[in-house]
C-alpha cells in the first residue's frame, strides 16, 4: 500500500503506481509503458508530466496507452508534447488510440506522438 496525492493505493498486478488524483490515475509497467485512465487537464497535466519524466528516465520508454482515458484537453496535450523533448529526444509512442483522441492527434499533426 502508498500514499499518492494523499490518497491510499494498492497498485494492481505488476503494474506500479505513478501518480492518482481525484481524476486520473497513472500506472507503469515494467517496460516502461505507461497507462493512462481517466480525465487529463489543466488541473493535472502538469503533476502527470512530472511524474511521466520520472519514469522516463530510462532508455526505452515513452509509449503510452490511452485506451482507458476519457479526456484530455490541449493542456493536458501539450504536457504529454513537452515530454518528447525531455530526456528522450523522440516523439512519445500512443497506442490503443479513440478515435476522437486520433483525429485530434491528426489535425494537430505534432511530432511529439507517433500513433500506435
Amino acid at each position: 500500500m502508498m500514499t499518492v496525492n494523499g490518497s491510499f493505493a494498492s497498485p494492481p498486478d505488476n503494474k506500479t503506481l505513478l501518480y492518482l488524483d481525484k481524476q486520473l490515475v497513472v500506472r507503469a509497467s515494467g517496460n516502461g509503458s505507461v497507462q493512462l485512465i481517466g480525465q487529463i487537464d489543466l488541473t493535472n497535466g502538469d503533476a502527470i508530466a512530472d511524474a511521466l519524466h520520472k519514469e522516463w528516465v530510462r532508455p526505452g520508454t515513452g509509449a503510452v496507452d490511452v485506451s482507458e482515458l476519457q479526456f484530455i484537453d490541449l493542456y493536458g496535450l501539450r504536457a504529454l508534447a513537452l515530454l518528447s523533448d525531455t530526456p528522450l529526444g523522440r516523439p512519445i509512442r500512443v497506442h490503443n488510440i479513440k478515435p476522437g483522441l486520433r483525429r485530434l492527434l491528426g489535425m494537430l499533426d505534432w511530432p511529439a506522438f507517433t500513433i500506435g
